[in-house]
């Protein structure tokens, strides 16, 4: 992703360094943005503040621990998990009962949806949902890890997971895909 040198020259300070950073950064943070943070108008308001923490804390980024990327992916999951916290002063929970429990298997179908339509469908996840899902499928975090960054408790993580597969497979059903693809 990114050459030693740039990162090196960057926490000098460098601008052009920098600007070299965010170019060949921009698309893989946006990308992750984007899944997290449904409200498009704020995306490169979450962006600026990615590169800035970028630019501040690059200083504490140590080669020996792990890759630039990762180091990337898991501040920039931070800085969306606050922007949503400023958001929703509170984890959103939807009641059990709202999510309609199908016999149709979310793998199997998820398998013939294309990636637009399946980010479709986590866009449209209730919040609460969407950012346990995104967590822990999605970026592979434990229950525990998501707990201390959302400040809820384990088995919150864990419920609030099941029921975002209870409502991805209600709103995977056939009928839906019929009007999504045609016929099956």
């Amino acid at each position: 992703m990114l050459d030693p040198s740039i990162i090196n020259e960057v926490k000098k300070r460098k601008h052009d360094a920098f600007k070299e950073l965010y170019e060949r950064c921009i698309r893989y943070v946006y990308s992750i943005v984007n899944r997290y943070v449904s409200n498009e108008s704020d995306h490169q308001d979450v962006i600026q503040e990615i590169f800035a923490r970028v630019y501040l804390s690059i200083g504490s980024f140590d080669e020996k621990k792990g890759e630039f990327k990762f180091w990337l992916r898991r501040l920039t999951i931070n800085q969306c998990i606050q922007h949503y916290r400023k958001q929703n002063s509170s984890v959103k929970i939807v009641p059990l009962d709202s999510a309609a429990s199908l016999e149709s298997d979310p793998n199997e179908i998820a398998g013939m949806l294309s990636k637009d339509e399946i980010e479709s469908y986590l866009k449209r996840m209730p919040e609460g949902y969407k950012q346990i899902f995104m967590l822990v499928i999605i970026d592979e975090y434990s229950h525990q890890e998501v707990s201390e960054m959302l400040n809820i408790s384990p088995e919150t993580s864990r419920s609030q997971l099941h029921r975002a597969k209870k409502w991805l497979r209600a709103n995977l059903s056939v009928n839906n895909l019929k009007s999504l693809v045609g016929e099956i």
